[in-house]
This record gives structure tokens, sequence and C-alpha cells, in this order.
């Protein structure tokens, strides 16, 4: 398992720090998510990336700020 983990493309945002309190809080406050889940959110909405999640209340954030949803 790490040595596929360790094959994926993975890359860091440099944004996120400086969005963790401003950007990522308001959405956690807007939608009544985690900081985590809010910070996954606004990756996927910055980037227009699809959102991963079977999490309801994640995926009807996302649908809101119209992210593409993957799953279910």
């Amino acid at each position: 398992m790490l040595a596929d983990l360790g094959a994926l493309a993975i890359a860091i945002d440099p944004e996120t720090d400086r969005k963790a309190w401003s950007d990522i809080l308001a959405l956690a406050d807007r939608f009544r998510l985690s900081v985590y889940d809010a910070a996954y959110l606004e990756l996927a909405e910055s980037h227009r990336l699809p959102l991963a999640t079977l999490d309801q209340a994640l995926r009807a954030a996302g649908a809101t700020l119209n992210v593409a949803l993957l799953g279910l």
C-alpha cells in the first residue's frame, strides 16, 4: 500500500495556508462543515476538481457551489 501511495503525484497546495483563516473557515461556517471538510471543498472548488465523497453535507455544499461530484 505504501508503494502505491508513493507512486501518486501528490502535491501541496501553496494557497491553503493563506486561505485557512478566511475562505476555509467561512465555508465551514456557511455549510456547517468541519474545517477539514471545508478545506477539501475549497480545494475542489478553487482547482475546478470533482469532489469525491459520500458525505451528504459535503455533497450538498459542493452542489451549491457547482462543484462536480463523484460517487453515488
